[in-house]
């Protein structure tokens, strides 16, 4: 792939990252809004637990979106 092709792949990859972030976002709070109506433990678990899920979502989104970057910056440096 030449450089014009690479370029425009990572920009439509750090597109699809950037809308996916704050839908992680949105997930975790839903979840945090789910345990705080919970009425038993277990669903208080199961909602806590999916809320985590979503924050190591996006925390690993944050890091590909990092490294999409980086790899653009070297290209359009060269």
């Amino acid at each position: 792939m030449d450089d014009k092709a690479r370029i425009h792949a990572l920009e439509e990859m750090i597109q699809v990252v950037l809308l996916a972030i704050p839908r992680e976002i949105s997930a975790y709070e839903f979840y945090q809004s789910a345990v705080k109506k919970s009425a038993t433990d277990e669903s208080r678990e199961l909602f806590t637990t999916l809320a985590l899920q979503e924050k190591g979502h996006e925390a690993e989104l944050k890091k590909i979106l990092q490294n999409l970057k980086e790899e653009l910056q070297q290209i359009k440096g060269r």
